[in-house]
């Protein structure tokens, strides 16, 4: 008989189980009118019969069981779908490849923006059915301190990058399973790998030229298409322009440890996730 295999939920997708179902949370304004409610009868007031049957359902409210997002179960069907049939869904585009080819790349720079020695953590940790691998696993005057690199695609997405919920949760979970007090999200600006390069470049002259072309024509057509190869080095290369400081090419995000938080957040929540996860099967009707 095939063992069982343990359930663990990966640090770069749990911020899902952090999100609410809609209209399943209490609200900071409902607990507060239930302290209020509470108040008049400790005083004893009388509630009015409306008073009573409001303080019942948001009393029911507040103790409910946690419920499940759709966002939260489809991040659970894609760890079934993982675990148990080996199915997982690729994201193969020219982003992602520079993120996974630009790390080494990336901790350099940290290295020498910080004037700190950074090697890449290679230790994965597991606990409580969470399983992750932080980038850098360090200590910053006496902090320990837990670092993720994103390799930002161009100067654009750069700038608009953020620290939006999924990667902060990404960094609470790193917190939680190496037992650090800081986690440091860190965007870097990075050359695009040599090989990334010469494909932009390849799907632009392959837009254009045609096998028809005679080898005159096809000198013709690269020279129009040198300014847009020129303009794809200014695009994706950083390092030697001239126009960028190593400073500048790195932007940081800093978020303090908060037990409480992701005790509520996502410890609470994974015997549910779990519990869902029982219960899945390849043509369950949705």
């Amino acid at each position: 008989m095939e063992k069982t295999k343990e359930i663990l939920f990966r640090s770069s997708g749990i911020g899902a189980l952090a999100t609410d179902k809609r209209g399943a949370v209490i609200t900071d304004k409902q607990l507060e009118q239930i302290d209020y409610l509470n108040g008049k009868v400790r005083s004893g007031k009388s509630l009015t019969q409306n008073q009573k049957d409001e303080l019942a359902i948001l009393k029911a409210k507040r103790d409910a069981p946690i419920e499940m997002s759709d966002t939260a179960k489809t991040f659970v069907e894609d760890v079934w779908l993982l675990n148990e049939k080996g199915y997982y869904r690729q994201l193969d585009t020219k982003y992602t490849d520079k993120g996974i080819f630009g790390e080494e790349d990336a901790i350099s720079l940290l290295t020498e923006v910080d004037g700190i020695f950074y090697e890449k953590n290679t230790e994965r940790i597991i606990k409580n059915h969470i399983s992750g691998e932080c980038d850098i696993n360090t200590i910053i005057e006496k902090i320990k301190t837990v670092e993720d690199t994103k390799c930002s695609w161009d100067p654009r997405t750069f700038m608009n990058a953020t620290l939006d919920p999924l990667y902060e949760y990404q960094g609470r979970s790193y917190m939680y399973l190496y037992d650090a007090e800081q986690f440091w999200l860190r965007y870097c600006l990075i050359d695009a790998p040599a090989h990334i390069v010469a494909k932009e470049k390849d799907r632009l002259w392959y837009k254009f030229y045609s096998n028809s072309m005679d080898d005159k024509t096809a000198q013709q057509l690269e020279e129009k298409l040198k300014p847009m190869f020129d303009q794809i080095d200014r695009n994706l290369v950083f390092s030697t322009s001239g126009k960028y400081t190593p400073q500048e090419r790195v932007k940081t995000f800093k978020v303090e440890r908060d037990d409480q938080l992701f005790k509520e957040k996502i410890l609470d929540r994974i015997p549910a996730a779990i519990d869902y996860y029982k219960t899945i099967t390849l043509n369950q009707i949705c």
